[in-house]
C-alpha cells in the first residue's frame, strides 16, 4: 500500500517535466525568428553539397561573404571576402509560419 503515492508523486514528476520541456520549446520557437532578434544580420547566399555530410556554404556578413566548410561536427572558415557591388540582394528567409498557413490552405 505505501507504492502508491510513490507512483502518483513519479508519474505527477513526469508530467511537469515534459510540461517544462514544452514550455520551453514554445518559447524558443517564440523568441527566435528567422534572421534572429536582432534582424538579418547573418545571411545564406548559396550552399552546395560536397559529399555525403560535407557542404560548402556561402554566407553574408555586412558587407562581407564569408565562405565556411561544414562537416559532421566542423565548420571552418575557408575565405573572408567583401562583398561584390554587382551581387544581386539577397532572398529573405522563408518564415516558417508563413509555410505553414501555405501548407494548411493546400490541405483543406
Amino acid at each position: 500500500m505505501g507504492a502508491g503515492p510513490s507512483i502518483l508523486q513519479t508519474v505527477f514528476a513526469l508530467f511537469a517535466v515534459l510540461a517544462l520541456i514544452m514550455g520551453c520549446a514554445w518559447l524558443m520557437r517564440r523568441v527566435q525568428r528567422p534572421g534572429g532578434p536582432g534582424g538579418n544580420l547573418l545571411r545564406v547566399r548559396s550552399q552546395i553539397m560536397v559529399g555525403p555530410r560535407e557542404r560548402v556554404v556561402l554566407l553574408e556578413v555586412g558587407d562581407q561573404w564569408i565562405v565556411t566548410g561544414v562537416a559532421q561536427g566542423n565548420v571552418r572558415s575557408l575565405a573572408v571576402m567583401p562583398r561584390p557591388e554587382d551581387a544581386p540582394p539577397a532572398p529573405d528567409p522563408v518564415d516558417v509560419a508563413d509555410f505553414r498557413a501555405l501548407l494548411a490552405r493546400l490541405r483543406k
